[in-house]
């Protein structure tokens, strides 16, 4: 199964002739901020969904910062792309393992803290 991809978002440094050419010619969404300031201010005023669609790229860098810098530390030093595709896989199973952990925690806390409010607000009845 093939996804269409819709838009395609990327910094100043994508941005180009031949890039916007190969968007338009393939019916995608050209998301590519552009080098010039006012080229750049009027997308972001005019353009719909620009904005929106910076923001959501600007969470997913965050994402893969942190990917990138705590789970896999260092640059690959397996050989060859199976190698390097089964280190990735490992390092993107762990960090869902630490998400998951990290909400179940979350879960728990939030939970206590509502215990707590609901045996401070019983006892303030009695």
């Amino acid at each position: 199964m093939q996804l269409a991809i819709g838009n395609v978002w990327g910094d100043r440094g994508l941005a180009s002739k031949p890039n916007t050419c190969m968007l338009e010619k393939r019916g995608i969404g050209n998301g590519l901020c552009p080098r010039n300031v006012s080229e750049l201010a009027d997308k972001l005023a005019n353009q719909q969904g620009f904005r929106e669609g910076l923001k959501r790229r600007a969470a997913t860098e965050g994402r893969i910062g942190i990917f990138k810098n705590v789970f896999l530390g260092r640059r690959l030093l397996a050989k060859g792309f199976a190698h390097r595709q089964l280190a990735v896989g490992w390092a993107v199973l762990t960090h869902n393992l630490w998400v998951v952990a990290r909400m179940a925690e979350a879960e728990k806390k939030r939970q206590e803290d509502q215990e707590e409010k609901v045996g401070i607000a019983s006892a303030r009845v009695a």
